[in-house]
């Protein structure tokens, strides 16, 4: 079987592993919220850029198959093409058994196959635009302007354009080419199509920009207090996180192999050529610097800086492609790894080995376990759907403080009853709801509300609304069990209002 065949079969087991743990567990909180981007399309959003939402709606038709599954086909479907992408790379750099061993790379690492290959998040179009745009550019930037390499410049940067619309990232791939051009390639200095191709992506950050102009450029704010540059108050907790969750996220092998490959490049023990090297140097690291760099002193996530190292891949299978059993021992890695995760889905939804305390209090049941994120809320939707039936309060709106669980609650209370959930507190909170608010019908008509919480993420109504109402009814717990185990507990309850 030629390598090409052997990637095409790789992805298709792939891309069959994912739908099938996508089809067996319920949304996180990041992916529910994000599937209010489809619900709610805008230019833009308040926490990333829409195109997730795009996504959904186009592997959704326009959420007519609003399930699990078809959902995350948004994630599922990008990032199969993203693996190809990946063997393309590395089969352009070197040869075909290059790209089929990026692609088993790709495979292993928990950011590519997971958080960017399964979950519904900003980061699965934007590996996908970002691969797309290296794609291009590794064909372009190299080589003097002409025909050829002048069309290639003017796609990769349309899909820079795409990756930030996608996620802010996505603009680490303009500091890449500017880097290249200065320090390799300066010929593009002098070519009238590096200035046009910019047009592309300064359309969608001119998108981005208007819609914060027109909602006082509240992305900028909130990211700006999450990414300052300039807080020098050192956050230990914060900097190994990072640290240990790249190592993680990435496979500790690959990241592993990472380092002794860049010790073999300081060494000039491994070498391939500069045009190619500076390429994948300029496209990756500057983004996992500024990652480490900011968790120094605030909170990140280690998944911010995914993409890069996936960018790295191609380049880190050349390295490695000189040992006899890399393949077979990779594609027991490969095996192991799926089966890991098959595991783990299962394990979510059975809770082998948990353990829970049946004697403390209600309200802070299974707050440990966060794996509960992911399950028990098709369980609540069918209890709490019943209750309100019996009950005939479907009518009543629901109301929320928080962005989670009110996505959790909207997509599997209220969505299915046609209920209408308004988020009621701060916006740092509330996020989207704060714009979804204003397209449902005007919450003050209403004297009587739905209050739902869960014990992972308790808040007393009375203490969360103190002065908003007068009356606070606790009308029903609702126990969520696991393997004949309560693991965590719903609340329901009436708030009135004068």
């Amino acid at each position: 079987m030629s390598y090409k065949k052997a990637v095409i079969l790789l992805i298709c087991i792939s891309t069959l592993i994912r739908i099938f743990l996508a089809s067996q567990l319920e949304f996180g909180n990041d992916e529910v919220y994000y599937w209010l981007y489809a619900k709610y399309p805008d230019l833009s959003h308040f926490d990333h850029p829409p195109f997730v939402g795009f996504f959904i709606q186009f592997f959704t038709i326009d959420l007519l198959f609003d399930s699990e599954l078809f959902i995350r086909l948004a994630a599922i479907i990008p990032a199969s093409i993203s693996m190809y992408l990946v063997f393309l790379i590395g089969s352009y750099i070197n040869n075909d058994r290059t790209g089929f061993i990026s692609v088993l790379l790709y495979n292993i690492s928990i950011y590519g196959f997971v958080i960017a290959g399964l979950f519904v998040l900003p980061d699965a179009p934007l590996l996908l635009f970002w691969l797309l745009s290296f794609y291009c550019l590794v064909q372009a930037l190299p080589k003097v302007p002409s025909k050829n390499s002048r069309m290639k410049l003017f796609l990769g940067f349309f899909f820079i354009g795409c990756a930030i619309y996608s996620k802010y990232q996505g603009v680490f791939l303009l500091l890449g080419v500017l880097f290249y051009i200065i320090f390799i390639n300066r010929d593009w200095l002098k070519d009238w199509s590096l200035y046009v191709a910019l047009i592309f992506p300064v359309l969608f950050v001119s998108i981005i920009f208007l819609w914060n102009y027109n909602n006082d450029f509240i992305s900028y704010s909130f990211h700006n207090n999450r990414v300052s540059l300039f807080s020098f108050k050192f956050n230990r907790h914060s900097f190994l996180r990072e640290w240990l969750g790249q190592i993680i996220y990435n496979n500790p092998y690959v990241y592993l192999m990472i380092i002794f490959m860049f010790i073999g490049i300081l060494k000039k023990k491994f070498t391939i050529e500069s045009k190619h090297l500076w390429m994948f140097l300029f496209f990756s690291l500057p983004l996992i610097f500024i990652t480490v760099y900011l968790s120094l002193f605030r909170d990140t996530l280690p998944h911010w800086s995914g993409v890069s190292f996936v960018t790295i891949l191609p380049l880190l299978a050349i390295f490695l492609e000189r040992k006899k059993r890399l393949i077979p021992n990779l594609k027991i890695g490969f095996i192991c790894f799926a089966i890991l995760c098959v595991f783990t889905s299962v394990w979510i939804n059975n809770g082998w080995f948990s353990r829970y305390n049946e004697h403390v209090n209600k309200e802070i049941y299974g707050r440990k376990d966060a794996v509960l994120d992911m399950y028990g809320w098709e369980q609540a939707s069918n209890k709490v759907s019943d209750y309100l039936m019996n009950e005939k309060i479907l009518n009543l709106p629901i109301v929320s403080d928080k962005w989670f669980p009110a996505a959790h609650i909207d997509y599997y209370i209220a969505r299915p009853n046609n209920m209408n959930l308004y988020g009621v507190g701060q916006l740092e909170d509330i996020h989207k709801y704060y714009w979804i608010n204003k397209e449902r019908p005007p919450l003050n008509d209403n004297k009587e509300f739905l209050y739902i919480t869960d014990s992972r993420n308790f808040r007393d109504p009375k203490g969360v609304y103190t002065d908003n109402y007068q009356e606070y009814e606790l009308l029903k717990e609702f126990p969520i069990s696991r393997n004949n185990q309560i693991v965590k507990y719903v609340f329901l309850y009436l708030l009135t209002k004068d």
